[in-house]
């Protein structure tokens, strides 16, 4: 029941063939509304006629999602062949790397992508390098390390976030915050459930009935939450618009 088995394909040559394809279908159909509401925490930064990239775009739910709700039609990139595939047939523009991504870029995001990479903080260097100037930056990562648990080891996180890390690599990194908050505050206690299964268990998590559950019944009272403050406080995410410097 836990929405971060929403994992975008790693951008490192190490993993250049991603195995969680079949998740990502499973999450695209099983989180709309989880889906739905990072797109919308996206969106009110952009505007008419930006060019958008996508960095580490899976199988294109986000992409797909600002296509045929916002009209706005993202670049991608992918290094994994099998999901760059995908992306082709869904009619995306698709890039293999970011050398090869036409740049500049009015606004590049990234949902549940750094975390997977090992040198995040040269990821965010050569995103830096697409964004034209004063360019936007809008990142979701997963927050708290201490929530770390063996669901994250299985998705293939490196680590989970804390703000001041985020924000120490973003400066390095020629970026300068514009908002940084958390997201998902229901979610932070469902997530740290995990942490004490048991093995046989985890399956279970991201199977279409918990993840569908979770996406009707528990994602929308997060939300809510969220809004009245607890937003500031801590969550299962955190969200970042950053501007290049």
């Amino acid at each position: 029941m836990f929405a971060d088995h929403q994992p975008e394909q790693a951008q490192n040559e190490s993993q250049k063939n991603y195995s969680g394809t079949n998740e990502l279908w499973i999450n695209e159909r099983s989180l709309k509304k989880y889906n739905c509401h990072i797109v919308s925490q996206f969106s009110p930064k952009l505007k008419a006629n930006d060019r958008i990239l996508e960095f580490g775009a899976g199988i294109g739910t986000l992409a797909s999602i600002f296509r045929d709700i916002y009209s706005i039609e993202p670049s991608c990139i992918e290094i994994d062949p099998a999901l760059r595939k995908t992306l082709i047939e869904r009619n995306f523009t698709v890039y293999e790397d970011y050398q090869s991504a036409n740049g500049p870029y009015d606004l590049i995001y990234t949902s549940n992508v750094l975390e997977h990479i090992p040198n995040d903080l040269d990821a965010l260097k050569n995103i830096n390098e697409l964004l034209k100037s004063d360019g936007s930056l809008l990142i979701y990562v997963p927050a708290f390390m201490f929530l770390y648990s063996p669901a994250d080891a299985a998705l293939g996180h490196y680590r989970r976030y804390s703000k001041k890390e985020l924000l120490k690599k973003l400066k390095l990194a020629n970026f300068s915050v514009e908002t940084c908050r958390y997201s998902d505050s229901m979610g932070f206690f469902a997530w740290l459930s995990t942490k004490f299964l048991k093995p046989a268990a985890h399956n279970k998590i991201g199977s279409d009935a918990s993840l569908k559950f979770y996406d009707r019944f528990i994602f929308p009272i997060s939300c809510f939450v969220d809004e009245i403050g607890f937003k500031y406080l801590f969550g299962k995410n955190i969200f970042i618009h950053a501007k290049k410097i």
